[in-house]
């Protein structure tokens, strides 16, 4: 294979916050190619809410990046300067120590210890500040623009297809538009290219190992329902032990006064969530997330993921997701669409902003999902309901399928270099974060690591 005339420093695959930081902190020194086959930088991040969770123990493994909590405090303002002066919104949510108080002690009277010894529920702080989809992508813009003003070169619309490392030769990154070449690349594909990049970290010889995958749904409430905690702590993060399984759920991606939205994953429809920053809704929406791990027989949970995706979209009719009401669901029917916003049910105190239509379809979860899933995500709703009432009426409204593909572990050093010279990975799709402050400070690892080998460090 021919070796193209240019040779870059650093290629880095994915524009999202891993691989923006890692290119912002490279620009000084090296020539960097940013290559991404959408329309625009930011990753997933920057298209649904654009929450900035400032806490070292969100979103990050500390022990498995082998950093320190106030190292990872440090890294963490040092990132939030970064969006503050691009634009983001001063707003700090989860500094009211009072409130936050208050809050914690409601739920110390509704927790009880499961036969282990642990709380069923738990609710974890955090210092948040959110963007909002229609503020996130231009301050991820100005991101940009100052970054390639230090001389990185964007390709949009440019998919990677492949990478190849010849021998003692650089590696080789073949795209639609051409082959490039460089002497470092740093993998950043972001959750949508998760699956892509595992097979082509495998065929690089990468060494890589299941981990756990995040399988739930997307629940809406009326905005009354929740405001009085978002009012606080803007993404409330509620931990839950789930009483039949004893299996870990948790709360994630609330939106308050927001809106359920489809995404389309390798031919799949996933529900998901998000908030403008200057229109709001009259209701707001959060996800219930299940961890999953798997041993035997079967351990690839990234394929699991795919086929309960796939399934959940059978039961939609073939390519829909499954929308049900709260209370259909706990009396063990059906949703269907001429009772969907039923007076006598109390379903019209509740109109959902994503309702049965096209790619939308009443029906029945538990077909849907797994049975330990069920159980685990309607008993998850029942322990949140003893700290917030109201998310357990009848109109509340659950959708499937919600699942974040971030589970294929990739061994790597300090500075995320994998057993593979050269080759660093940073971000949600290699399972090294799960959001964008968590994704923004692994690039900086991967770049720093990479200054450090070019004695730049």
């Amino acid at each position: 294979m021919n070796v193209p005339d240019k040779i870059w420093d650093v290629i880095v695959i994915g524009a999202g916050p891993a691989g923006l930081f890692a290119a912002r902190t490279l620009s000084d020194a090296l020539s960097v190619l940013v290559l991404d086959e959408k329309t625009r930088t930011g990753g997933a991040g920057a298209m649904t809410d654009g929450k900035l969770n400032l806490s070292p123990h969100i979103g990050l493994d500390l022990d498995e990046l082998r950093i320190s909590e106030e190292e990872a405090r440090e890294r963490i303002a040092r990132i939030d300067d970064v969006f503050l002066e691009h634009g983001a919104d001063p707003t700090v949510y989860g500094e009211d120590a009072e409130r936050i108080a208050l809050w914690l002690d409601r739920v110390s009277w509704a927790r009880r210890r499961t036969s282990k010894g642990e709380w069923d529920i738990t609710l974890l702080p955090a210092r948040q500040r959110h963007m909002g989809t229609d503020l996130a992508y231009r301050v991820v813009a100005r991101i940009t623009e100052a970054v390639a003003g230090k001389g990185v070169e964007f390709l949009l619309r440019t998919k990677v297809e492949d990478v190849f490392l010849r021998d003692r030769g650089p590696f080789i990154v073949r795209t639609p538009n051409g082959r490039f070449a460089s002497r470092y690349v740093v993998a950043a594909p972001g959750r949508e290219g998760a699956y892509w990049f595992r097979e082509v970290a495998r065929s690089l010889g990468v060494e890589t190992r299941y981990g756990a995958i995040d399988i739930g749904c997307r629940v809406e409430v009326a905005l009354p329902v929740y405001d009085e905690i978002t009012q606080v702590l803007y993404d409330p993060k509620f931990l839950f032990i789930t009483p039949t399984h004893g299996d870990r759920t948790r709360t994630f991606c609330t939106n308050p006064g927001g809106r359920v939205r489809v995404e389309i994953r390798n031919g799949c429809r996933l529900v998901n969530g998000d908030a403008l920053k200057k229109r709001k809704t009259g209701n707001t929406n959060f996800a219930i997330l299940n961890t999953v791990s798997m041993t035997e027989p079967i351990q690839d949970t990234t394929e699991m993921g795919r086929k309960i995706m796939e399934f959940a979209n059978f039961w939609g009719g073939g390519d829909s997701l499954v929308v049900q009401r709260w209370g259909d669901l706990t009396e063990g029917r059906r949703s269907k669409a001429e009772t969907f916003h039923s007076a006598g049910l109390g379903y019209d105190k509740m109109n959902p902003t994503l309702p049965p239509g096209p790619g939308v379809t009443p029906g029945d979860i538990s077909f849907a999902y797994p049975g330990r899933i069920v159980d685990n995500l309607r008993e998850s709703l029942l322990l949140l309901s003893r700290v917030i009432p109201g998310v357990a009426h009848p109109s509340t409204t659950v959708y499937v399928p919600e699942i974040k593909f971030y589970d294929t572990k990739y061994s790597t050093d300090r500075h995320l270099e994998t057993n593979v010279a050269n080759m660093f990975v940073a971000g949600d799709g290699v399972g090294k974060s799960r959001g964008i402050v968590g994704a923004a400070l692994n690039g900086m690892l991967a770049a720093e690591g990479i200054l450090r080998k070019e004695g730049k460090g």
